[in-house]
């Protein structure tokens, strides 16, 4: 599959990560349990026009971390960012059947009127324009097999780096990091702490003007 993306961004939280880095996996979960539901809603209607048993999805951003990303999805000092080498990614996603993927195309309400007709596979990576700044990146697996949720294993080699959140006090975060080390096996340069609320590069900037 030929994408110009080259990273994917899971915006999560610690609990999740360490799962992920002990187990290899990527968890993809019900849309149902999703709190907007304009997303969720438009999902089970496809999947039910497509005579699915079951539908999952995870979710991703293929384009640089917003202020928007941190706060409504890895909020609080638990909050991380895991960087996924996308090429590596895709490789592993495109042999698996019943999996599709790709970015999701953001409509404003005019265009989804009945004489702008929306294909019924392009549903599931549709949204609505308000949450555009998102950039996001959409994974889904379809099966008529009876399950509560889907796993894709994966090296962990797929994934570049994770930044663990600016409002992680230091002295907790140096110990999780020493703890991240030692589960991934990963040099420092794979781990470090975001810069986000608090960059001393653009606060000297200014301050040398």
């Amino acid at each position: 599959m030929d994408n110009p993306i080259s990273k994917l961004n899971r915006f999560t939280t610690l609990p999740i990560l360490l799962d992920m880095l002990e187990r290899k996996k990527l968890t993809l979960l019900n849309p149902r349990l999703w709190e907007d539901k304009n997303d969720s809603e438009i999902i089970l209607e496809y999947k039910s026009r497509k005579g699915i048993e079951n539908l999952f999805a995870l979710c991703f951003s293929h384009d640089d971390e917003t202020i928007h990303h941190w706060k409504t999805y890895s909020n609080g000092p638990s909050g991380c960012v895991i960087e996924f080498d996308a090429k590596k990614l895709f490789a592993i996603l495109d042999e698996i059947p019943g999996l599709k993927h790709g970015k999701i195309i953001y409509k404003k309400i005019d265009d989804v009127s009945s004489k702008k007709k929306i294909e019924l596979d392009d549903v599931p990576f549709t949204k609505r324009w308000p949450y555009r700044c998102e950039e996001e990146y959409r994974i889904i697996y379809e099966t008529n097999e009876k399950m509560d949720f889907y796993e894709i294993e994966f090296p962990l080699s797929v994934i570049r780096k994770v930044t663990i959140s600016q409002q992680m006090p230091e002295q907790i975060y140096n110990t999780i990091k020493k703890h991240l080390k030692g589960t991934a096996k990963d040099p420092d340069k794979r781990i470090s702490r975001s810069t986000l609320y608090e960059n001393q590069r653009w606060i000297s900037g200014f301050k040398k003007m």
